[in-house]
């Protein structure tokens, strides 16, 4: 209780905006008096969104509307955290109210053939609700998701409001969280996921700061980069299909918005780097042109390893 005290004392705004705000974000009590309170609880992350986007087109011929990506960015991080409490809501029946999804015979095509199915995605849009949308057309995905980091690195509420995402979405999803720390040992139920046949999700965006051996180099954003490989080479291993999935969310004015998921043809390759390049240039493409959708956006330099 004390730390929970002292918590309150230094971080209440983040504790607002996780508790009280983005609840009544997700039921739709939404106004510019609560957007703007939203958008002062998250103005350290909209400066350094900011700097790392204007260093990233600074040399660009075509660079974005800095300040425009910024806010967008920020309402689409609002939506996404909302949805931990919004995708209580989302059945059958309002599935396509609230998603338009492209791509899935992609996906159904490649059902049954008794190969595990890996779906590569990254943290654009609303990636939370994938499980959740595919699991009310009957398709059970299991998400591999890192495990919450606890350490005083990471503010009390945020650490809360984690938990509480993985356990309120969990209740929506017929398939489960496989949860890993990203050490060097495989976990045994990613395994196993893949000697069942069964459907990961997996979401390979992360720089070499969170997860710096067993990677692989790529052309990332027209960088020398790299992507952690493991889950890759556990695949081909197992004769796994891989296909490429994003969530993106439309907004609009009024802050309505509707959620779209986009299902890519399968990657028709067995050769780990072509299959990881493949993910990197589609990854790209979607950066590039609404470098708002991607969480990696705010920390978009530690992409960049031809200095390293």
């Amino acid at each position: 209780m004390p730390e929970i005290t002292k918590s309150l004392n230094q971080s209440f705004p983040l504790w607002r905006y996780f508790f009280w705000d983005i609840p009544l974000w997700a039921i739709g009590w939404r106004s510019q008096h609560r957007w703007l309170r939203i958008q002062s609880a998250l103005s350290k992350d909209a400066i350094m969104l900011k700097n790392s986007l204007q260093a990233f087109y600074a040399d660009r011929k075509n660079p974005v509307d800095i300040d425009n990506a910024v806010k967008q960015a920020l309402l689409i991080r609002t939506i996404r955290n909302s949805d931990a409490y919004a995708c209580l809501g989302i059945n059958k029946r309002n599935l396509y109210k609230n998603f338009s999804i492209s791509g899935l015979e992609h996906l159904r095509s490649r059902l049954g053939q008794d190969r595990p199915v890996f779906l590569l995605t990254a943290h654009i849009g609303s990636f939370y609700t994938i499980s959740i949308a595919l699991a009310q057309l009957g398709i059970r995905i299991n998400p591999v998701a890192r495990t919450v980091d606890d350490s005083q690195y990471n503010p009390l509420p945020q650490q809360l409001f984690e938990h509480s995402n993985y356990w309120l979405t969990q209740i929506k999803m017929p398939g489960q969280y496989i949860y890993t720390n990203n050490t060097r040992r495989m976990d045994r139920r990613i395994v196993s996921a893949c000697k069942e046949n069964k459907i990961l999700l997996v979401l390979l965006d992360l720089p070499r700061k969170f997860i710096p051996a067993n990677r692989h180099p790529v052309q990332f954003l027209g960088k020398k980069s790299s992507f952690p490989i493991r889950l890759i080479d556990l695949g081909v291993k197992y004769n796994a299909i891989f296909l490429t999935l994003w969530s993106t969310i439309e907004t609009k004015p009024d802050f309505s918005f509707k959620r779209r998921l986009t299902i890519d043809p399968v990657i028709q390759t067995t050769d780990r780097k072509k299959i990881i390049q493949s993910y990197a240039d589609r990854l790209s493409s979607i950066a590039y042109q609404e470098p708002w959708q991607w969480l990696g956006s705010m920390i978009i330099n530690q992409y960049n390893e031809e200095t390293t």
